[in-house]
């Protein structure tokens, strides 16, 4: 049996971090019956400028965006099987995980949370891992 690899193509040109920011990169690839999605900072998703806010106003914003990606491959917040969230500062985890909390459906995806120096004031990026 022998694996597809596939780049889903982002819905909208902001999200197409490879174009808007000339990264070596693919925002979602299948392979197999999972999506990969790659690190998502807050963007407006029209143009693909820089949002910057709060670390719930820009969680809120990669969200949406993260789940305007997964429907473009044919998924959703509830086939997440894994997230993995780099945040600015680890006081700032109870903000991010109000935001968090709001969308994703229960039982929560697994997850981990790390505090990371990250570039240019980002406070939030976050990746994930889901079935096709």
């Amino acid at each position: 049996m022998s694996l597809q690899r596939q780049v889903i193509a982002p819905p909208v040109p902001g999200l197409d971090a490879a174009r808007s920011f000339a990264q070596p990169m693919s925002m979602v690839v299948r392979g197999g019956e999972f999506l990969f999605v790659s690190g998502l900072t807050a963007v407006d998703p029209q143009t693909g400028e820089r949002i910057r806010g709060t670390t719930m106003s820009e969680t809120d914003r990669i969200l949406a965006n993260l789940k305007l990606l997964l429907e473009a491959a044919g998924s959703s917040f509830d086939k997440v099987v894994k997230v993995n969230v780099l945040v600015h500062s680890m006081l700032e985890a109870p903000n991010m995980n109000e935001v968090f909390a709001r969308v994703f459906p229960e039982p929560p995806p697994a997850r981990t949370v790390c505090g990371a120096r990250l570039p240019d004031g980002v406070k939030v990026m976050i990746e994930c891992t889901a079935l096709a």
